[in-house]
């Protein structure tokens, strides 16, 4: 049987495939090393390339960088674009941050790459405009529920609830790896129930 696939296809996949290799090596030497660390020589050791080589996928070490916290920034957009937009502003804001612990349960690497492209002056990335999208996201969410009448107007504004279950979830995300055992008659670990108790607070009385 003739093979009819063309021949630039496969071309394509073998290089889409070195290219993903690369960028899960470096991804390893960027946890290990720190980004200011990284050297497209450490990586192309690691991935067993050449320098020489590794230079026909990426031009420079801030490339690799860029690409990753890409990598990284577009799986968390794809967590949080699951959720339904027409849900109801209190559940969506709940099933948003769901979404996000589920991502960093799923994707601890992503998570800390996330991090370190949030919190360091690191190579600009695409990427980190999906991530502000996600808090834009909730901002959106709280906006229109105020605007509903879903959440009350006299506490706090929408930006700065989007801010607290931000705040809120990032704090869940970060203790969801104690373990609490020892102290479970004080503290119960059902992060969705803390959120679910949050957005409550925030909503507006029942005929308000």
């Amino acid at each position: 049987m003739m093979d009819t696939e063309p021949r630039s296809s496969r071309r394509d996949r073998r290089r889409l495939a070195t290219r993903a290799e690369i960028l899960a090596a470096a991804r390893e030497l960027l946890l290990e090393v720190g980004p200011e660390e990284l050297s497209l020589r450490q990586v192309a050791r690691r991935a067993d390339f050449s320098p020489a080589a590794l230079y026909t996928y990426f031009s420079s070490r801030d490339e690799i960088v860029s690409s990753l916290f890409d990598e990284s920034f577009e799986r968390l957009d794809a967590y949080l674009r699951r959720v339904p937009a027409g849900l109801a502003p209190e559940q969506r804001v709940i099933e948003l941050g769901v979404a996000y612990m589920d991502f960093a349960g799923d994707n601890p690497m992503d998570l800390r790459c996330i991090l370190l492209a949030t919190s360091q002056d690191l190579p600009p990335s695409r990427g980190q405009a999906l991530g502000l999208g996600a808090a834009r996201l909730l901002g959106e969410t709280f906006r229109e529920g105020l605007e509903q009448g879903v959440f009350s107007s006299s506490g706090l504004s929408a930006t700065e609830m989007a801010f607290g279950t931000w705040a809120l979830v990032h704090g869940l995300v970060s203790i969801s790896g104690i373990d609490l055992t020892a102290v479970a008659d004080e503290v119960s670990a059902a992060p969705r129930r803390v959120l679910e108790g949050y957005v409550r607070l925030l909503m507006a009385p029942l005929g308000a």
